[in-house]
């Protein structure tokens, strides 16, 4: 693990065009999940097909879990800081391990804000391909939808692995693993820093741990 400085200012902090990106794309991201989610939800409920729902709403919350650990575990384990393109990225994730706690000093915004900014233009093309699409889009965009949401709460779900005292709802998910816990997270933040990465705990036994491949190099 790199050694990094200390002082470390985030990029909406020194950035004032950013600062106002983040906050538009959590404030666009609400209406855009609830047109890719409510109406498409809402015609296979129609369609006497809302049976569906039950398996799409989970099927995308491990989806997204799946996605962000491995985009996590990557980013903590491959490439470094000089890495073209993805190096800010890289550097990000190695920053939080020098100061964990960090990510308590942010607000919701903030927290989510990064992944917002992708996930509303790419939620928002698929947008107009629903209308008058067959009904098995409907269901796929459900799914996408619901990967979406869980992929924007990732980060508050490791924020709140990061509170000593979440709030009481909070502490009830985490001790049934619905969402990560503390001491669960704990063990991702003690070197080679490859375990307990997933934000839901649902899948915790995470194939990456049998991958032998050199780690934290130069891509």
């Amino acid at each position: 693990m790199e050694n990094f400085e200390t002082d470390v200012r985030r990029v909406e902090e020194e950035h004032p065009v950013y600062l106002l990106l983040i906050k538009s794309a959590v404030l666009l991201f609400w209406p855009v999940l609830l047109l890719a989610m409510g109406w498409p939800a809402w015609q296979l409920w129609k369609a006497g097909q809302g049976f569906w729902l039950m398996l799409l709403l989970p099927a995308g919350l491990l989806a997204s879990d799946f996605t962000s650990g491995l985009f996590h575990w990557f980013f903590d384990n491959y490439g470094s800081p000089q890495t073209p393109v993805f190096g800010p990225t890289i550097e990000l994730f190695r920053v939080h391990h020098v100061l964990p706690q960090d990510i308590c000093n942010s607000n919701f915004t903030f927290t989510v804000g990064h992944v917002c900014v992708w996930i509303v233009p790419l939620v928002s093309l698929l947008l107009p391909l629903f209308w008058g699409a067959p009904l098995l889009y409907s269901a796929w965009l459900v799914f996408v939808a619901s990967s979406s949401f869980f992929l924007v709460m990732t980060n508050q779900f490791h924020k709140w692995a990061h509170q000593s005292t979440p709030a009481n709802w909070v502490q009830w998910l985490q001790a049934r693993h619905l969402v990560l816990n503390h001491s669960h997270h704990q063990v991702h933040h003690t070197a080679p820093f490859e375990s307990s990465i997933l934000r839901t705990e649902l899948m915790r036994q995470w194939p990456r741990k049998h991958v032998t491949l050199g780690r934290q190099g130069g891509i």
